[in-house]
């Protein structure tokens, strides 16, 4: 599957990986099955970690390739400081990116989106301004999880959580719970149930997808 080592799939990719065709692939999206974004050209992509979540919440086993892939993503926007004091708060939960400057960190949205996004908002106000900032994030990765670090008790956009820059143990509760954060079939199918009720029945519902998939292993 290409696209997997980059934490992006394709249609194409998905299509594959659930043995369905593309017009069931764009019926799931308009009908907000799986999460995903487009390019500028307007071209699907899915991240490895959402499609993972699509087949657990489903009841399908996860290949082993795109499970590895999956892992939700940090990215800490400030000093160096900064990543370490993030690092340590994660423990060795995953693998934390550092974005000195905030175009680093657009450059990083536009072309991977992180799962969390967590942003030292003193180092960012030196160079930019923080809440235009946080605004263009935010649109680059509406579903991620965004944390502002500051001892100001300064207002943050309704997406963001403020943690105190020193308030380490607040800082580990917050992001230990949002990087195992589930994706609950419940809620999935609660999201199915309202499309139904709308009188919009799927033409092609995620338990469409083949058996095989499921019994396969994740083996490819």
């Amino acid at each position: 599957m290409s696209g997997v080592r980059e934490k992006l799939l394709t249609a194409s990719d998905l299509a594959t990986l659930c043995e369905v065709d593309l017009k069931t692939i764009h019926n799931w999206v308009d009908r907000g099955r799986i999460a995903h974004f487009r390019t500028p050209g307007r071209h699907l992509r899915f991240r490895a970690a959402d499609v993972a979540e699509f087949l657990r919440a489903w009841g399908y086993a996860v290949p082993r390739e795109l499970a590895r892939a999956s892992s939700r993503t940090v990215l800490v926007l400030g000093s160096k400081d900064t990543a370490s004091h993030v690092t340590r708060a994660l423990g060795d939960g995953l693998p934390v990116r550092h974005a000195a400057h905030p175009y680093d960190a657009l450059v990083f949205a536009g072309a991977d989106p992180a799962d969390i996004y967590v942003v030292d908002l003193k180092e960012v106000a030196r160079d930019i301004d923080a809440d235009g900032l946080l605004e263009a994030l935010h649109r680059a990765s509406v579903e991620a999880t965004f944390v502002v670090l500051s001892d100001e008790p300064s207002s943050v956009p309704t997406f963001a959580t403020r943690v105190s820059r020193n308030d380490a143990q607040a800082l580990k509760s917050l992001l230990t719970r949002e990087v195992t954060r589930p994706l609950t079939r419940e809620a999935t199918r609660e999201a199915s149930a309202e499309v139904t009720a709308e009188g919009a029945a799927p033409a092609a519902a995620p338990e469409e997808i083949p058996r095989s998939v499921a019994a396969s292993g994740g083996s490819r």
